[in-house]
């Protein structure tokens, strides 16, 4: 086990969401809950792991999850994800998806979970058949210790190809319902859907009601930006929300952690925030 010294002085209100963290996952394992985060990471790479506030704070962010997607691990060399790794508790384990892109920033899909919580039934990285997709979709089949079985597919849409990618993104889910007949489908990631690059009320059409739920919603936002911007979403098929425990958030980093006691920034952790919902494990009926 590793002590991690911090270099900072919490604030009250980061101290209070650590304890509840740390009690929450006490709590789950009787409540039969598990808390999925999603997190575009901003270029994760040898220069993010070189500065140990910024690792601290997100030790602290994944310590919070049972399961975190991240978007945008930007590296040629996978030991920087090697290195965060091997931060974290034991009970830690992840899964990355091939580097993806058409240009030569490419990027990979990284979802790190709780071992003691969930296990990995499968992976896959979306075939795209009609090369749609700037990135392609990374799935993975989980299965928790009292036997929930669900899909997350972590996503980070192009901006400027936002419209057509994120239409596309219901044949994905029909794949994986029929691929690994399991209609529990949790859509995480990145999408850039609002401000210049989509119009969010076209949400709405691409995953009607009746299907799908948007959990991650209009109302909220997901960017450390001026403008209120919600380009990070958690959208789930109508299966799953029998498990959806009605919980969900965005954990505005900026507010919990006291910056002047840094010599980082905000930004240096990302210019998104981190969101997550909750779901219970002993509702699942499919």
């Amino acid at each position: 086990m590793k002590c991690r010294k911090k270099h900072f002085v919490p604030s009250f209100f980061l101290m209070l969401f650590l304890v509840i963290g740390t009690a929450l996952h006490a709590e789950n394992a009787r409540a039969e809950n598990i808390r999925v985060f999603s997190f575009n990471i901003q270029i994760f790479g040898r220069a993010k792991m070189a500065k140990p506030d910024v690792v601290n704070i997100l030790t602290d962010i994944v310590a919070l999850a049972d399961i975190i997607a991240i978007q945008e691990v930007r590296t040629a060399n996978i030991e920087p994800v090697e290195q965060f790794m091997r931060l974290l508790p034991a009970r830690y384990a992840c899964v990355i998806g091939p580097r993806e892109g058409r240009s030569s920033a490419k990027e990979q899909f990284w979802i790190i979970y709780d071992t003691d919580k969930v296990r990995v039934l499968d992976t896959e990285t979306w075939n795209d058949p009609e090369d749609v997709f700037e990135r392609n979709p990374f799935a993975v089949f989980f299965q928790t210790l009292d036997k929930f079985d669900f899909i997350v597919i972590d996503n980070h849409i192009q901006p400027s190809n936002a419209d057509r990618e994120i239409s596309v993104l219901p044949q994905v889910v029909d794949h994986y319902r029929r691929n690994w007949n399991e209609t529990d489908i949790l859509l995480v990631g990145d999408f850039n859907a609002d401000g210049s690059y989509y119009d969010e009320r076209f949400l709405r059409d691409v995953f009607p009601p009746e299907q799908y739920r948007i959990v991650i919603s209009n109302e909220y936002d997901t960017s450390l930006g001026r403008a209120e911007n919600t380009y990070d979403r958690i959208i789930i098929t109508s299966s799953a929300v029998e498990d959806y425990a009605d919980k969900c958030g965005v954990l505005r980093f900026d507010e919990l952690y006291n910056f002047d006691q840094y010599t980082i920034r905000p930004r240096d952790v990302s210019d998104h925030y981190p969101i997550w919902a909750e779901f219970r494990i002993d509702a699942d009926t499919d």
